[in-house]
């Protein structure tokens, strides 16, 4: 039996690319395994922006419309927010699906349920679909068979992806929390690692859960436990059902199509990384790949605009939704913070849901705001003497998040040059010195970068030292807790020494950086990053905005120039970032840094000038 197209999967995905065929006068065969309606474990929450391309009539299928989101950390400390507009439309999907699939039935597409595909091949001429039951004939095909699809492996197209693990129950508790509980679905971050934790009301129950990606939880169970637990769910609890299943989670642009095949939905891994929103993107896709389908049909274009439309379309959203999750699910805890502080974040995905707004705009804004987290954060790191240890302690897991975060975004340039010079200047066997060592950051950045044959690292704070011996277990690295304002090593025990961010939490740092050159060695070297006061006028009015924004809550320092350690002479070098509000320095032996302008004693060499970033 021979027809125009084929598609395998009656999700979403190959329901909508059935029905849009089928509308149009297509030959379409469209096959699934099971019958609908059948029951597909999933939130089932349809963002707004499905209005912009679903009929109407998808409503007659929605058992709830929510304008209200909760966005919790470990189940405590709500942000309540309100849209004046609808958010998410909750359906059940063996109903839904069940309601597409009619739709193409209806449109005259052919389906057939209970038939396995157990093989597919292309032709020169055609693709042959191989079942328990039949083979059958096409021009295309189109594989929405989901995550594990037989389509996709028997045809070799690989999109790249993560897996992600999710444990869902289908629960009803008693009417009266019930009735507290249906006017608002509810994300909790940190209640699972690289994931959330999540309630949707439905008609008459909740569907909730957790959900993550699958290296780094390996099973479900225990958060799910202890998410019901967070949200004080177990003795509420009259019935439950549980199901766990795995989405494809988008992990960059890759190969979708073949010569005749396009694989859409979950078989293409069009899964939004940051909400793991999967079938807005399969409806779209199925679109998408029906429209091409038949402009091949004509004659007018190859399966290869498909590819084209998606990359087009659908990734560079995705790129930037990718970067958002590693934010909100490698450190929950900022990400919380930032919603919390910044009401414009959840608007902006209220916007995003509802498609009025990108996720390169949620990136952008994201990155200015928290670069400003983060030099709070810092801020946060000033307190007096006595206090100081219990401080950095008291925050060392904080202050870990913040760094890598500071590192992947605004720093991102100072971090980058601050590598090339590790490359550069510690030669093979060399002994470094970390002052300011926190949890690790700049040692990993060192042993990535050369082959040093000893590295010590030394902080004030016990509780940062646990963090970095707990990343990094190799043998060459010593760590002692010491006040870098005075080192206990002899003279000229190093051959470099580095420090990055901690000057500006010191009362004298022309003072420290002098024990610095004190303990390199005459051919050695010190590299130092820390945050500055800009010369530019743009650049003093952004410290000036960010000290007044902070002024109440947090100590926010920039060093000025007369502060900062540094001296004028062919042996040093000193670059700016961020529009002069991160400065990296390299000194020699011969370099004092309480005259800036001394004359150096010891022969200079040529070394680049600094430069701006």
């Amino acid at each position: 039996m021979k027809y125009d197209v084929i598609v395998v999967g009656l999700g979403p995905a190959g329901a909508t690319a059935a029905y849009e065929l089928g509308r149009k006068g297509v030959s379409v065969l469209a096959l699934d395994r099971q019958k609908h309606p059948r029951y597909k474990p999933c939130g089932g929450g349809l963002t707004a922006k499905i209005e912009n391309i679903l009929e109407p009539d998808f409503k007659s299928v929605v058992e709830r419309t929510i304008s209200k989101v909760n966005f919790t950390f470990k189940g405590s400390g709500d942000i309540r927010a309100v849209s004046d507009r609808p958010l998410v439309h909750m359906v059940m999907r063996d109903v839904f699906d069940n309601f597409l699939v009619e739709k193409a039935r209806a449109s005259g597409a052919e389906i057939h349920e209970q038939e396995k595909v157990i093989h597919a091949e292309e032709g020169k001429d055609s693709v042959l679909v191989m079942t328990e039951k039949n083979t059958y004939s096409a021009k295309l095909l189109i594989g929405a068979d989901g995550v594990n699809g037989i389509v996709a492996r028997s045809l070799g197209l690989k999109p790249r992806k993560r897996i992600a693990v999710l444990l869902e129950g289908e629960v009803k508790v008693r009417e009266k929390d019930f009735e507290k509980l249906s006017e608002e679905i509810l994300f909790d971050f940190g209640s699972v690692p690289y994931g959330y934790g999540w309630i949707f009301p439905k008609a008459d129950h909740l569907s909730l859960g957790v959900g993550g990606w699958k290296e780094m939880i390996k099973n479900p169970r225990p958060y799910y436990s202890m998410f019901l637990s967070d949200q004080y769910l177990p003795d509420k609890i009259e019935s439950e059902h549980k199901f766990g299943y795995t989405i494809p989670i988008f992990d960059g642009g890759s190969e979708i199509t073949s010569t005749r095949t396009m694989l859409a939905g979950d078989a293409a891994a069009l899964v939004d990384p940051f909400l793991g929103e999967g079938i807005y993107y399969a409806i779209r896709s199925g679109q998408v790949a029906a429209g091409v389908a038949i402009d091949v049909l004509h004659g007018n274009t190859t399966t290869a605009s498909y590819q084209e439309r998606i990359t087009r379309e659908i990734y560079p959203e995705f790129e930037h939704s990718r970067k958002i999750g590693i934010v909100f699910y490698t450190f929950p805890k900022i990400g919380y913070e930032l919603l919390k502080r910044y009401p414009e974040f959840y608007e902006l995905i209220f916007d995003i849901v509802r498609g009025e707004k990108s996720y390169e705009l949620l990136w952008s804004t994201m990155k200015s705001k928290a670069g400003i987290e983060m030099l709070a954060f810092l801020g946060l790191l000033k307190a007096r003497p006595q206090d100081v240890r219990e401080r950095y302690d008291s925050i060392a897991n904080q202050y870990d998040s913040y760094v890598l975060l500071w590192k992947n975004t605004v720093g991102k340039g100072v971090w980058n040059y601050f590598e090339e010079l590790l490359q550069k200047k510690i030669k093979d066997g060399a002994i470094v010195l970390d002052a300011g060592t926190g949890t690790g950051e700049a040692i990993q950045a060192i042993l990535k970068n050369s082959n040093p044959s000893k590295v010590v690292g030394v902080d004030i704070s016990k509780g940062m030292l646990k963090i970095a011996r707990g990343k990094i277990s190799d043998k060459r690295v010593r760590f002692d807790v010491q006040d870098i304002q005075a080192l206990p090593y002899p003279d000229n025990s190093f051959d470099v020494v580095t420090s990055t961010w901690a000057l500006e939490t010191l009362k004298e740092p022309k003072k420290t950086v002098a024990e610095f050159l004190r303990v390199i060695n005459e051919d050695g070297c010190v590299i130092y990053v820390f945050h500055s006061l800009p010369i530019n006028i743009f650049g003093r009015f952004y410290s000036y905005l960010m000290e007044r924004l902070l002024k109440k809550e947090f100590e926010l320092r920039f060093l000025t120039p007369k502060e900062r350690p540094f001296h004028k002479c062919g042996r040093s070098s000193i670059a700016s970032f961020a529009g002069g509000l991160a400065t990296v320095v390299i000194l020699r032996k011969c370099c004092n840094v309480t005259d800036e302008t001394a004359p150096c004693l010891i022969g200079e060499e040529e070394i680049p000038d600094g430069y701006t970033h």
